[in-house]
């Protein structure tokens, strides 16, 4: 289940940013994604299996990144390493594949902070039924994190629009994106976000607004 911060509260223009591919074969990186998990409040013992599914393509996790030409850059830096000092250190764009593709490593090689991530992975067996499968173009946004530090700054909603567009470029071709959004009418829920210490998402217009966008054929 992924909650989509799509709202920005402040007003202020969506965040520029671009995906980085998580590099598995990196200790900085899968250390990285372990801290940002225990961040999210769940999946840090499954960051070890990810790496293989990395390597492969059938995960396809990329780190969130701000763009230079994010007006207010260095400011949410420092909101987020303030509110998670232990992600201070930059990580460098390091990986040498994505998609199941080798990948050319930009020289020089770009140092980052990165405030998420997101994946774009094999559809779960549950729905391969439906034809919503890798091979037929289907990819499924089944990991998705934002930094808390920047709820409400429309980092996710900027977040979906920019993996879009990575999904339905080379190498991965995509022609059906989809994913699960919470539903707000689930009686687990107060119990669930009262468990990890976390406040409900508000449900939004926005949120489902995504989910079409995300569910429908991209040609």
């Amino acid at each position: 289940m992924v909650s989509l911060d799509s709202t920005s509260t402040s007003g202020s223009p969506t965040p520029q940013v671009l995906l980085l591919p998580w590099d598995s074969t990196s200790p900085d990186h899968v250390q990285r994604m372990v801290q940002q998990r225990i961040a999210c409040g769940w999946d840090e013992d499954a960051v070890e299996g990810w790496r293989g599914r990395q390597e492969t393509g059938t995960l396809n996790l990329q780190w969130i990144v701000f763009e230079d030409s994010e007006p207010d850059r260095e400011f949410k830096l420092l909101k987020h390493t303030q509110t998670h000092p232990q992600e201070q250190e930059p990580l460098v764009d390091s990986a040498s594949f994505f998609g199941g593709q080798s990948r050319a490593v930009p020289s020089p090689q770009k140092k980052f902070i990165p405030v998420g991530h997101i994946s774009l992975g094999r559809v779960p067996a549950a729905y391969e039924h439906l034809g919503l499968t890798n091979e037929e173009g289907a990819y499924w946004i089944g990991i998705l994190y934002v930094s808390r530090a920047l709820h409400g700054s429309g980092l996710g909603r900027k977040t979906m629009d920019t993996v879009e567009n990575v999904a339905t470029s080379e190498p991965l071709c995509a022609k059906i994106l989809a994913l699960n959004a919470i539903n707000p009418n689930d009686p687990e829920n107060d119990e669930k976000y009262k468990a990890l210490g976390l406040t409900i998402p508000p449900a939004s217009d926005s949120i489902f607004s995504s989910l079409k966008r995300g569910c429908a054929n991209s040609e």
